[in-house]
């Protein structure tokens, strides 16, 4: 058997990600492809009182526009990470998608699905999400 423990490790990937030639995931280019970019909640609780995608869909080279409220009854809810049985912790499902209240900032509310990331990220910024602030909690 081979000692390692305490012996350096010959690295065999280095060389082609010195010299730039890594493959990554965002170099994978599929036919058909497109991209996708949420839009985030900047409150870290608030009540979604109006989304208008409507804008956002009629720009050139958006597929499609998703909110909360369009995809709750198709996706359902996230389970959450296993949580031990002896754990004295409450974690819901949630949405994958806010669609009533967001209760983090950066919680998504709508989804954009475009020709390009670029494409994507600018309709995004066209979606008009109305929000009416609630309280937070700020210690636990």
């Amino acid at each position: 058997m081979t000692q390692v423990m305490g012996q350096a490790v010959k690295r065999h990937e280095d060389i082609r990600l010195i010299r730039g030639q890594g493959q990554y995931t965002d170099d994978m280019k599929l036919p058909g492809m497109v991209y996708a970019y949420i839009v985030r909640s900047p409150y870290a609780h608030a009540r979604i009182t109006e989304i208008n995608t409507s804008r956002a869909a009629s720009m050139p080279g958006v597929v499609a526009v998703f909110t909360g409220r369009d995809v709750k009854d198709e996706v359902g809810l996230i389970p959450t990470a296993w949580i031990p049985p002896d754990a004295d912790l409450k974690v819901t499902p949630h949405s994958v998608l806010a669609y009533d209240e967001v209760r983090y900032q950066g919680d998504g509310v709508a989804v954009v699905i475009a020709e390009t990331p670029y494409l994507a990220q600018d309709a995004a910024l066209a979606v008009d999400v109305k929000y009416e602030s609630l309280p937070v909690v700020t210690d636990p």
